[in-house]
């Protein structure tokens, strides 16, 4: 399974964003089988995230963002390709 590490922006606070993204773990987790490891921010920047997760494949981190875009959305994550980057990562 492999471990992604990404670095985001989000467009709301960080408090908002972190209530919802936590609330659905159990939904990453159960529908997709995607287990969050870490989640946090830079210490002088909130609005730069940081997310370490295991998923089962690419293609279904890919489907999670595209079935669960306006979810995303909501929570403050950006949608522009360029504010995020992500590695993947042995497991």
């Amino acid at each position: 399974m492999p471990t992604l590490v990404i670095k985001g922006k989000i467009t709301k606070d960080y408090s908002h964003w972190v209530k919802l993204y936590d609330e659905v773990e159990d939904l990453r987790n159960s529908k997709y089988g995607i287990k969050t490891i870490y989640r946090g921010h830079e210490m002088e920047y909130e609005s730069t995230i940081h997310v370490v997760m295991s998923t089962p494949s690419m293609e279904v981190l890919q489907k999670h963002m595209e079935n669960e875009a306006e979810l995303i959305s909501t929570a403050g994550g950006s949608t522009n390709p360029e504010d995020n980057i992500i590695t993947l990562c042995s497991d």
